[in-house]
């Protein structure tokens, strides 16, 4: 379970500050399970950064597309009434850019075999939980490896690059026990899924976007809390009740911790959030020179390009477009750690940096038909080295004591996906 500190659950009453996914997700969970749940909100808007806008050519997303679909997610999604659809089958192709190519697989075969010689015989070292991503990546890929594989996987969903990343904070499963090999490591682990007979998770989307599931999930919050659910609510401090958790970000927690706890309030306040653009582009296909299906494409920092990474949406889900026939959609994600000046760019310049990106990359040629900007300067915290030091520093201080909680996405799960299946865990 992906959230700090423990409920007392002697107490079947709660307070939630902060209703975007995090919040309202306990909340639906809490009230589940016979909880008394009070849900405050500083905005008048519940959700977060999730949200839909629906066009005249189709829906476009402002931050998360899709999610995978774990027993947690569909069954929240049943419950709720929202209709999930899933990637198309014939649209699952992931492109890596490599000298302004689209590739499966982005690897020559001598820097295959190089990552392979790596993985097979490159031992962990002790201390390992230490490494950055890239010093990770080095050791058990290559540098090929690094360039190609990781730093585009990364930049794609943290906006960051592999040195900004640790190991034990965001990718825990990668760790390799000390005097073992990546490959040894990966097909133990290998046999043991396969002894457990996993289903794999598939991707999915609301088939009405996104927003759908925040809509619904704030809608059955405000019948079951009636007049316990408040929007427009200005909390300084934490509310003198049986069990507190913040569901806010990092830096808001910070503020509502100092008074109980300014080493906890410090820890937050170090944490650093990526700045993101997302651009949803409506296109005419017309203007396509060559035919465009997959998932998307990830880009390599080496590639020099202004966005991190394409989401082909239209192809991936159908819905996405309102004439399939006619149109297509694409979401382009820039910004990120090393980029920071496109989320205080004009629309103009993100526009032309969006139509070229598109033609040089993808082939379109001419103008987007509609295009959509989300700009968030503190999009994703950054899940470094330091992130676990503060996990640690919380359950020391402020969570050391029942019925003090942080849950959000710097408390361990950045997907939506793993949020929901946190929350589910919950009471």
């Amino acid at each position: 379970m992906c959230m700090i500190g423990t409920l007392n659950t002697s107490k079947r009453a709660v307070t939630i500050i902060g209703a975007g996914i995090a919040g309202m997700l306990a909340a639906y969970t809490l009230d589940k399970n016979g909880y008394r749940v009070t849900l405050l909100e500083e905005k008048q808007r519940a959700g977060g950064l999730l949200q839909t806008f629906h066009t005249k050519y189709g829906i476009a997303e402002a931050a998360a597309n899709s999610l995978l679909a774990s027993p947690a997610v569909r069954n929240l999604c049943r419950d709720l009434g929202v209709e999930l659809v899933e990637v198309r089958k014939e649209s699952r192709a992931r492109y890596v850019l490599r000298n302004g190519k689209l590739r499966k697989f982005p690897l020559t075969i001598r820097e295959t075999l190089d990552a392979l010689g790596h993985a097979a015989f490159t031992p962990s070292i002790n201390h390992a939980d230490e490494l950055d991503l890239e010093e990770w990546g080095r050791r058990h890929l290559g540098s090929a490896g690094v360039e190609y594989l990781l730093t585009p996987f990364v930049r794609g969903i943290y906006g960051v690059q592999p040195a900004e990343v640790g190991v034990v904070a965001a990718f825990p499963k990668l760790l390799v026990p000390p005097g073992r090999s990546l490959l040894a490591t990966w097909l133990r682990k290998s046999f043991k899924r396969s002894a457990a007979k996993k289903e794999h998770a598939h991707m999915v989307a609301p088939k009405n976007g996104i927003g759908d599931l925040v809509g619904r999930l704030e809608e059955h919050l405000a019948q079951r809390l009636g007049d316990r659910f408040m929007k427009g609510v200005k909390i300084t401090a934490p509310p003198n009740a049986p069990n507190v958790l913040l569901a806010t970000p990092a830096y808001t927690a910070a503020q509502l911790v100092e008074p109980e706890s300014s080493l906890l309030a410090e820890s937050l306040r170090e944490v650093r959030y990526t700045p993101l653009v997302s651009v949803t582009a409506f296109v005419d296909r017309n203007s396509f020179t060559r035919p465009i299906s997959g998932i998307g494409v990830l880009v390599p920092a080496s590639e020099k390009r202004k966005c991190l990474g394409i989401l082909f949406s239209s192809s991936s889900f159908a819905g996405r477009v309102t004439d399939e026939s006619r149109w297509a959609s694409f979401t382009l994600m820039m910004g990120g750690s090393k980029d920071r000046q496109w989320v205080d760019a004009s629309d103009e310049l993100i526009n032309n940096a969006v139509q070229n990106e598109m033609n040089e990359i993808l082939g379109i040629r001419g103008e987007p038909l509609e295009i959509i900007i989300n700009r968030w300067p503190r999009a994703i915290p950054q899940y470094s080295i330091e992130l676990p030091k503060l996990w640690a520093c919380a359950r020391k201080t402020w969570c050391a004591t029942p019925g003090r909680v942080l849950f959000g996405n710097y408390t361990g799960q950045v997907s939506l996906r793993g949020m929901i299946e946190s929350a589910a865990s919950l009471g």
